[in-house]
C-alpha cells in the first residue's frame, strides 16, 4: 500500500485518537466518524484528516478501515447496523479491528465482509495511551500473512513492532492471555502493598526493593506511582475494562479448556471494585478499593 492509501478510523478514544493522529501526521488521508465527544475530531480535522456522515460512506471511501472500541459488542454494532461499515465494503477493502475482542467474533465478521468482497483480521495493541501518542505501540495481529503484509505500511505509523501471532482470531486471544498476565499482577500488587501498609511497612522503602528483585514489572512501574505519588495516569484503562477483559479471558480458558483459578479470582476483583462505584476509575485505583476493604489507606507517608 502506498501514501495514497485512503484510510478509514472508527473510536477516538484514549488510544484511537493517538492512532488515528500518526497515521494523519505519516502522510496517509485520513476519514474519521463522529462520536460524542468531538474535541479528538475536530482536533484531527485541523490537521487535515476529514468527517464521514456515516460508518457506510466511510467504508465506501476507504480502501482499509481500522477500528478502535471498547469492544465486540461496540465492533459489531459498527459493522451491522443501519448505516454501518458492512453496507460500504466493496471489492480490495481490509477491516481491521484493534479492539480487544471476543475471539469468536472474527469468524463472523470476516464471513461478513468477505461476502462483500472485503478482508479482515484482528489487530489489538498492547501499551497505553501514552506509546500510542508516540506511535509506539505492539500490534498483535491475526488472520494471513498476506493480509498482514499489504497492511504493514499503516500498521508501522503507530506501532513499534508488529507480531504476527497466528490465524485469524489469534490476535484477539493473544491479547486477551496478554490482558490477564498484566491485570492480574495488577490485583497482586494491590493486595501486597494493602498488606504492607497494615503491617506498617514504610512503602517507600517496599517499593525501592521491589524494583531490585522479582516482584518488578512494567505493570508495577505503571500503577504503583499512584501509592508513592497520587499519580494515576501511568494506567489510563477503567476498572470496568478490566472486568470486561477479565470476563473474556475466563471464557477463552474455559473453551481451552485450561484451569482458571486466579482468573476467576482476578475478575471478581475488579468486578467487586466496579460494584462498589470505582469503575470509572483507572486501574491504579484497585489500591484504594483494595485498601477499603482491608480498613487501611495504601499510600506512602
Amino acid at each position: 500500500m502506498s501514501k495514497a492509501t485512503r484510510v478509514g478510523f472508527v473510536g477516538l478514544g484514549l488510544m484511537g485518537t493517538g492512532i488515528a493522529r500518526n497515521i494523519l501526521r505519516k502522510g496517509f488521508p485520513v476519514a474519521v466518524l463522529a462520536h460524542r465527544n468531538r474535541q479528538p475530531l475536530e482536533e484531527l480535522l485541523a490537521e487535515g484528516a476529514a468527517e464521514a456522515a456515516s460508518a457506510a460512506e466511510l467504508a465506501r471511501e476507504s480502501d482499509v478501515v481500522i477500528v478502535c472500541v471498547t469492544g465486540t459488542p461496540q465492533v459489531r454494532d459498527v459493522l451491522f447496523r443501519a448505516g454501518g461499515l458492512l453496507e460500504g465494503v466493496h471489492d480490495g477493502l481490509i477491516v481491521i479491528d484493534s479492539s480487544t475482542g471476543d475471539p469468536e467474533f472474527a469468524a463472523e465478521a470476516e464471513a461478513a465482509v468477505q461476502a462483500r468482497g472485503g478482508r479482515f483480521m484482528d489487530a489489538p495493541v498492547n501499551r497505553t495511551p501514552k506509546e500510542a501518542a508516540e506511535g509506539r505501540l505492539n500490534v498483535l495481529a491475526g488472520g494471513d500473512a498476506a493480509t498482514l503484509e499489504a497492511v504493514r505500511p499503516v500498521l508501522e505509523t503507530y506501532s513499534e513492532t508488529i507480531h504476527h501471532v497466528g490465524p485469524l482470531g489469534s490476535g484477539y486471544r493473544a491479547k486477551l492471555i496478554h490482558n490477564f498476565i498484566a491485570q492480574g499482577t495488577a490485583v497482586l500488587l494491590a493486595e501486597a502493598f494493602c498488606t504492607a501498609a497494615k503491617v506498617g511497612l514504610d512503602l517507600e522503602a517496599f517499593a525501592d526493593l521491589c524494583r531490585l528483585s522479582g516482584a518488578h514489572s512494567r505493570t508495577f512501574d505503571r500503577i504503583v506511582p499512584f501509592v508513592l505519588e497520587g499519580d494515576d495516569s501511568g494506567q489510563k484503562f477503567t476498572l470496568r475494562n478490566a472486568v470486561k477483559d477479565m470476563r473474556s479471558y475466563t471464557r477463552l480458558a474455559e473453551s481451552a479448556p485450561t484451569t482458571a483459578f486466579a482468573a476467576q479470582a482476578v475478575h471478581q476483583t475488579y468486578l467487586l471494585a466496579t460494584n462498589l462505584g470505582h469503575g470509572d476509575k483507572y486501574v491504579p485505583h484497585l489500591f484504594d478499593v483494595i485498601g477499603q476493604m482491608n480498613g487501611v489507606t495504601v499510600r506512602a507517608r
